[in-house]
């Protein structure tokens, strides 16, 4: 079934059909010539040269055709060209017709046979090249599973380095903030049975708060991190105001600012803007960026705006008076357990996780998160979410003729 499939397959090229073609003329050239010449000229024996070229034509139906012509025409001529009356089965020259006859079907079958043989070598190359070509495809797809392994390792790998790092800090970092709380909590129970000592009670209390409200931001962040890393997290969008989600926002970290004498502004977005986002991530993003620019303002305040760009993105910035960013250090400000020392000193300067994990939040739900900043300027911070988040703008003043 193979070989017939193979023959069949086979696209006939011009070589082949000049074969062909070649080997019709040559058969009907040498009947011609036989017919012509007297009967002691034998030119039958010559007759297999045609099956040769049909051969080549690699045609079984024209190398059998010929033959049988051939063979009726070797006893046609002789009829043709033998007197009446001197023919004889034991006669020199039929006895030639007839050996003639023979070697024709001889040559038939041995070029019938040779055929095969192409036909079977022909089906083994194919069969071979098709082999070779799942070879090369199951390599293709070996070698495409090994750069994917290639990749998970150095994703695990680097996954591995980012937690021994993670571990490192919290194991060199956790231990001033517990230390601190135990031995304020010891000196406030000593200063407790102690009257001359109850006046500075609420000052150790309020290092003492400090101090665990500075390990419980680093648990957290240390939990917004494991949370990202485990591919678990989801985004649930929702439509809301812009300005009230800004107006929120400034009202629940306003606490944050008195207590340093800053002032904290919300510019809410003119016209009014709707967009349709994960409010809580974008919640966890604006309340990371204004609680870092609280850290490093020691004067002046904090202003979160919000507005409507060029190409119809919603921006939001969170502007500060703070210390500022050298230039050469913005490009790293994103980096897990970046940390820049103030000009200040600022002692809470943090563990350098905050804006890593706005960044990755950011990047999860479509947004993306630049920064401005100059040494003693202030810095600002601006999260932009693309046009498609934006599901409606109304002009203020309609909604004051509504009203």
């Amino acid at each position: 079934m193979k070989i017939k499939a193979a023959e069949s397959n086979r696209r006939p090229d011009r070589s082949i059909v000049f074969a062909g073609f070649s080997a019709i003329v040559l058969a009907v050239a040498e009947v011609a010539l036989d017919v012509g010449t007297w009967v002691e000229l034998d030119v039958a024996a010559i007759y297999g040269i045609p099956l040769v070229l049909a051969a080549f034509a690699r045609s079984r139906r024209l190398l059998w055709g010929m033959t049988v012509a051939l063979v009726v025409a070797t006893f046609i001529t002789y009829a043709l060209q033998t007197p009446m009356g001197s023919f004889g089965l034991h006669e020199a020259l039929f006895v030639n017709r007839v050996l003639d006859a023979v070697a024709l079907l001889l040559i038939g079958g041995l070029l019938h046979v040779w055929m095969a043989s192409l036909d079977v070598r022909d089906a083994q190359s194919q069969q071979l090249r098709e082999q070779n070509g799942k070879l090369v495809a199951h390599e293709a797809r070996i070698v495409q599973q090994n750069e994917e392994l290639i990749r998970s390792r150095h994703a695990a790998e680097e996954a591995n380095v980012r937690k021994t790092r993670l571990l490192n800090a919290i194991s060199h970092d956790i231990r001033g903030p517990v230390n601190t709380i135990g031995l304020m909590a010891e000196v406030i129970l000593r200063s407790a049975a102690n009257p001359a000592q109850v006046a500075d009670v609420p000052q150790m209390a309020k290092r003492l708060r400090a101090n665990a409200q500075s390990l419980v931001a680093l648990v957290s962040e240390v939990l917004d991190v494991a949370h990202l890393d485990s591919g678990l997290l989801q985004r649930h969008s929702s439509t809301f105001s812009l300005g009230e989600f800004i107006d929120a926002m400034c009202r629940d970290l306003a606490a944050l600012a008195e207590a340093k004498s800053l002032y904290l502004h919300a510019e809410p977005p003119e016209p009014i803007v709707d967009v349709c986002t994960d409010r809580i991530k974008l919640g966890r993003i604006i309340t990371n960026l204004v609680m870092n620019a609280i850290k490093f303002t020691s004067g002046g305040g904090v202003t979160v705006s919000a507005a409507i760009a060029d190409d119809g993105a919603a921006v939001i910035r969170v502007r500060d008076t703070g210390v500022g960013i050298a230039a050469s250090q913005l490009e790293r400000i994103f980096d897990e357990f970046a940390q820049f020392d103030s000009p200040a000193g600022n002692p809470g300067r943090g563990w350098g996780l905050g804006l890593a994990i706005c960044r990755r939040l950011a990047h999860f739900i479509g947004a993306r998160i630049d920064i401005e900043s100059k040494p003693g300027q202030g810095s600002v911070f601006t999260v932009r979410l693309p046009p498609e988040c934006v599901v409606g703008t109304v002009p203020v003043g309609l909604l004051d003729n509504i009203a």
